[in-house]
């Protein structure tokens, strides 16, 4: 069995891989780099092919019969901020030609890796399947409207959508849990925007386990929240990131940003009933083990 993987170059993209590799599946990692997969390429079960997957020539390299995980994205608040447009390009447009070519050569399955983002910030806690979306970022936005296209080809294409939480582990030095390491590390304090709101934090080897699970769930054609089903503030996040690295700093306070939701936290039962999907890391393990490792 082969899996394509899209944007395979990416912090989830290189975890999964490796795992996939590990589980005995045949990999074609599509990305336009592939600095951070240089050392898998060793394996014969890998091909890697530099290619933007607004590429009409994408449809090329897949076979009847891939499972597609698509991972590829603008995946950063302030990335799609600053240029709303390269976002739409990459997760709206470029979903859709994955979409068409998964399509063309009928593959066995998509599996689409979304965000909490394209929840209502007003969503009732803990945030199920079947809240309302409604983004208010333009990431969560084209994140959604990618949703809408993989929904609308649901009757021809066999998909499965992956909203994942607040995602942290080695190799993501973005975001509160590696912008908290990194400036640890560097002999700095760690600078948290607002504190009180909090977070479905989940660490990388779960999410690369509810991939694997979707490329072979027989419950196809649903949407999946991956989390843990439990809230963390990032005040706390923080100073378990300063107990983890033994420092003995103390954090920058900021007053909070208008985009981060104050309360996320998901329902994670549909998960656990119908993907098998049970979390094994809870944010103070998946810290410690983090920091061992940087």
């Amino acid at each position: 069995m082969r899996v394509v993987v899209t944007g395979s170059n990416g912090f989830v993209g290189v975890h999964t891989v490796r795992a996939l590799l590990e589980a005995g599946y045949d990999v074609l990692a599509i990305d336009i780099r592939n600095n951070n997969l240089r050392e898998l390429r060793a394996s014969k079960h890998l091909e890697v092919f530099i290619i933007d997957i607004l590429n009409d020539a994408l449809d090329t390299l897949l076979k009847q019969g891939d499972k597609v995980l698509h991972l590829a994205a603008i995946p950063r608040f302030d990335v799609a901020d600053a240029n709303p447009q390269k976002a739409i390009d990459v997760n709206v447009e470029g979903t859709v030609n994955v979409i068409k070519a998964c399509i063309e050569k009928k593959v066995e399955r998509l599996v689409y890796s979304s965000t909490g983002s394209v929840y209502s910030r007003s969503a009732p806690i803990p945030i199920r399947e079947d809240a309302p979306r409604e983004p208010d970022s333009v990431y969560g936005m084209t994140k959604k409207q990618a949703e809408d296209w993989i929904f609308f080809f649901g009757d021809r294409l066999p998909y499965v959508i992956l909203r994942y939480g607040y995602i942290y582990g080695k190799g993501k030095d973005w975001g509160a849990v590696g912008a908290f390491l990194a400036k640890l590390q560097n002999g700095e304090r760690p600078v948290v925007f607002g504190g009180k709101q909090t977070n479905d934090f989940i660490y990388i080897p779960d999410i690369v386990k509810a991939n694997l699970l979707a490329l072979e769930t027989e419950r196809t054609r649903q949407a999946y929240n991956i989390g843990t089903g439990r809230a963390t503030s990032i005040k706390d996040v923080c100073e378990l990131c300063i107990k983890a690295s033994k420092s003995n700093l103390t954090m920058d306070l900021k007053p909070a940003r208008e985009f981060d939701f104050p309360v996320f936290v998901y329902d994670v039962s549909k998960a656990q009933t119908l993907l098998g999907f049970t979390p094994e890391w809870n944010i103070y393990d998946g810290l410690e083990d983090l920091v061992k490792q940087e």
